[in-house]
């Protein structure tokens, strides 16, 4: 009897991993920071509220962050450009400015979100807030004006590593791994489906995994970079392989906030609050982990979402939008950005406002906002004359962003009027 010997082409192997490094970087960053500091906070709260059948849906939000995210890089690496640009060049600037005006009210909402985390970070560690949150939020506008693109998306990468304390801060919650995988991924506890609140916060969850301004930014980021119809096929594998590890990340943060906060019927308005909650729980190390990937949470975010905001606003409206671009030929675009971080800083300085009890509303409010991006990604992945034959989006990926439209739209307007019109729950 023989056994047979599997051999390793060693070369083609280095150049597939040459290949994917050498693109990686807007799939994986896009996908993080969706997981910012709002993220974790949503997360937190709707764990808090309904334990792991907070993450009912995760096995189809991740088919669909990883299907959107792989048609915008697909329609960017095509056609060179963003979201904003093809919207504008199709809609024109009426349909533009009304689209932006939405879009920025959304995104201002994370950017608040994240200018808070950061705040709620850096109490848990008992240091003097002002100042230091005055430094950071200083240091990244620094950061994003002096550096070119390859060096900011080294630091969003290493940014990335510090993810991993969740993980961790999982495992020391001492989980019931059977009942986790049953209560997320076979059935919510029973009577969830029939609760409007339920269906509420599973809007919110989708709208911090899947957001709307992700959907701008990793075509963007991708176009930003320059990458070519041949790197299509890397692109891809790193877009979903970020789709799989972002969920796991979030999963994770679930499984942490259950079996500490869930299980003794402990609710929280803010991730703040729950790493205090869980420090007699879980104690001294988990509580430090969950302050540790906030902090970088917050950091990842308040950079990426405001520059989302800012690509969107320079190409709609035409201006110079690149990272490789010095302070004075991108001038609009780094004002826009330096604007939402004052703007959110401002409000955070108000040491009785607390935005991250609206988390799950400014969320859900992206959530709603899903179906009219999924349009325009429709619309311009399946035109030809945009696309080419070789390129257009058909098969699975079209029909699946078609259901998921619909479904979206058909659970908004279902908890909208039920919880805001009927007030039914």
């Amino acid at each position: 009897m023989t056994t047979a010997k599997v051999k390793f082409n060693w070369p083609v192997i280095k150049k597939q991993l040459l290949l994917f490094f050498a693109v990686a970087g807007p799939g994986l960053i896009t996908a993080m920071a969706d997981n910012d500091a709002g993220g974790v906070a949503t997360y937190t709260v709707a764990a808090a509220l309904y334990g792991m059948s907070s993450q009912y849906f995760i096995i189809l939000t991740t088919i669909l962050l990883a299907v959107t995210q792989e048609i915008g890089a697909r329609i960017a690496i095509v056609t060179g450009k963003g979201l904003g640009d093809l919207i504008r060049e199709n809609y024109g600037a009426r349909t533009a400015i009304i689209l932006f005006c939405f879009y920025f009210v959304v995104n201002q909402g994370v950017v608040l979100q994240d200018v808070t985390g950061l705040k709620s970070a850096i109490q848990l560690f008992g240091l003097p807030w002002q100042p230091i949150l005055i430094l950071i939020c200083l240091l990244l506008v620094i950061l994003v004006i002096t550096l070119n693109y390859k060096n900011l998306q080294r630091i969003f990468l290493i940014t990335i590593l510090f993810y991993g304390t969740y993980i961790f801060s999982a495992f020391l919650s001492h989980p019931n791994w059977g009942e986790a995988i049953k209560y997320s991924l076979v059935m919510p506890q029973k009577g969830l489906l029939t609760d409007l609140r339920y269906w509420f916060t599973l809007i919110a969850v989708l709208g911090t995994t899947v957001t709307a301004w992700g959907q701008f930014f990793v075509q963007s980021f991708v176009a930003d970079k320059g990458l070519k119809p041949e790197q299509l096929k890397e692109e891809r594998a790193e877009i979903y392989f970020s789709g799989f590890l972002t969920n796991i990340f979030s999963w994770m943060i679930a499984i942490a906030v259950t079996y500490t906060l869930f299980v003794h019927s402990i609710n929280v308005t803010d991730a703040q609050t729950a790493a205090l909650a869980i420090k007699p729980l879980a104690g001294n190390l988990a509580y430090g982990l969950f302050a540790v990937g906030l902090l970088a949470a917050s950091f990842l975010g308040l950079t990426i979402v405001p520059l989302a905001t800012a690509y969107v606003f320079t190409e709609f409206f035409g201006y110079e939008r690149t990272l490789d671009a010095n302070f004075l030929k991108g001038r609009v675009f780094y004002a826009f950005f330096i604007l939402q971080i004052a703007l959110g800083l401002f409000v955070a300085l108000f040491p009785r406002i607390n935005l991250f009890g609206l988390t799950l509303y400014a969320d859900y409010l992206n959530g709603a906002m899903l179906p009219v991006i999924f349009y325009f990604l429709i619309r311009f992945s399946e035109d030809k004359e945009i696309m080419g034959e070789k390129y257009v989006a058909k098969g699975f990926s079209s029909w699946f962003l078609k259901a998921a439209a619909i479904f979206i739209t058909f659970a908004v307007l279902a908890t909208f009027f039920g919880r805001f019109i009927l007030k039914i729950a």
